[in-house]
C-alpha cells in the first residue's frame, strides 16, 4: 500500500494540471467514506460547472476546457469518479452499477457543496449525470450530454465482457499497454487531429494502480449500457461529434426529448474525445448554454463549425 501511496504522490506532480497556473487540483472525501480527486478553475466564480467524464477518463481529456470557462465566469470543475485517474477505486463490483455511480455524483456534488451546478456529462459520464438529475433536479441547471453512451448500447459489449471474465481481473494491467491504449486513441478520434503522446501518457497513467483495471472490468460488467433514455426536468442540450464511433451522429433524436425541443450540435469531423478535437466549438457550446460570457470570437467560430439540429 506503501508503494500505490509513493505512486499517487508521483503523479500527482507529473499528471495534469501539473505546470498550469490558473488550475489546480485537491481531493475531497465523500460521505461513503472513498475519496476523490477533483481539477478545478475559476474557484469563487458565481456559476457552477461540474464536468463528468467517460469510462477510463481523468480530468486530463478537459484539459482544454477549464481555463477558458474560468475565464467566462464559470467555476469549472473536474472530478475523477470512483475507479478513475487518482481516485480511490474500491474493489466491490457492486461500486460500478449505474445506480451506484448516480448516488457517488450526488455525495460529490454534496461535498462541494453546490447547491446548484450546471453538469456536462461525457460518455458514461453523461449516462451518470442523466440519473443524478432525474433523482435531483433540484439541485441541477442543466445538462450538456456530450458524446453519451449508455443509452443505445455499445457495439461489442458482449464480446468485451466475454474477454474480460473474473478470472482475467489479475492480468488485466498488463495488457493495459501504451500501445493498446494508442490504439483505442486512434479508433475514437475523428478527423480534426490525431492523439499525441501525451494524450497516451495521460490514459495510461492509472494502469500504476492494481484495481484501476479491475475497476474499469466491473464498469463494462455491471454499468448498465443500454439504459432508456430517462425524462428529464432539468434543461438539457447534446453535442455530438460526427466521426464519433461510439456515439453516433444519428442517434441524437433518442436526445431531444418527448416534444423534439432540447438543443443537438453535431461537431463535423469530430470522434468521440470532442473536448480535446474541438475545445473552441464545446466550449463555445457549454458557455452559452449555461449563460457565461465566452469571447464572441469563439461564438462565431462555433457557427461556422457546427451543424445544430
Amino acid at each position: 500500500m506503501e508503494k500505490e501511496s509513493e505512486v499517487r504522490r508521483l503523479l500527482e506532480r507529473e499528471l495534469y494540471p501539473a505546470g498550469e497556473s490558473e488550475v489546480t487540483a485537491r481531493f475531497l472525501d465523500l460521505a461513503s467514506g472513498l475519496r476523490v480527486r477533483v481539477v478545478e478553475a475559476g474557484r469563487g466564480n458565481e456559476r457552477k460547472l461540474l464536468f463528468v467524464p467517460g469510462w477510463g477518463c481523468t480530468a486530463w481529456i478537459f484539459h482544454d476546457n477549464l481555463a477558458p470557462l474560468a475565464s467566462a465566469g464559470f467555476h469549472a470543475v473536474v472530478v475523477e469518479l470512483k475507479g478513475h485517474g487518482l481516485s480511490d477505486k474500491p474493489r466491490d463490483p457492486r461500486e460500478y452499477t449505474l445506480p451506484a455511480m448516480r448516488d457517488h455524483l450526488l455525495q460529490i456534488i454534496d461535498s462541494l457543496e453546490f447547491d446548484r451546478v450546471g453538469i456536462v456529462g461525457h460518455s458514461m459520464g453523461a449516462a451518470v449525470a442523466a440519473q443524478a438529475v432525474v433523482l435531483a433536479p433540484e439541485r441541477v441547471t442543466g445538462l450538456v450530454l456530450a458524446a453519451p453512451v449508455g443509452f443505445a448500447g455499445v457495439k461489442g459489449m458482449s464480446l468485451f465482457r466475454a474477454l474480460t471474465p473474473n478470472v482475467a481481473i489479475p492480468i488485466l494491467p498488463m495488457l493495459a499497454t501504451r500501445g493498446l491504449i494508442r490504439m483505442i486513441l486512434r479508433m475514437v478520434y475523428g478527423s480534426i487531429r490525431d492523439a499525441s503522446e501525451r494524450d497516451v501518457e495521460e490514459f495510461h497513467a492509472p494502469v500504476a494502480f492494481r484495481d484501476f483495471t479491475r475497476a474499469m472490468r466491473h464498469l463494462l460488467h455491471e454499468f448498465e449500457w443500454s439504459a432508456p433514455f430517462p425524462e428529464l426536468h432539468a434543461p438539457w442540450m447534446t453535442i455530438v461529434g460526427s466521426k464519433d464511433p461510439l456515439s453516433l451522429a444519428s442517434d441524437v433524436g433518442r436526445y431531444s426529448g418527448a416534444d423534439g425541443s432540447a438543443r443537438a450540435v453535431i461537431v463535423e469531423g469530430a470522434g468521440h474525445v470532442l473536448f480535446d478535437e474541438s475545445p473552441e466549438i464545446v466550449n463555445g457550446e457549454v458557455a452559452r448554454f449555461f449563460g457565461g460570457a465566452l469571447a464572441p470570437y469563439i461564438l462565431s467560430q462555433n457557427e461556422k463549425n457546427s451543424e445544430t439540429r
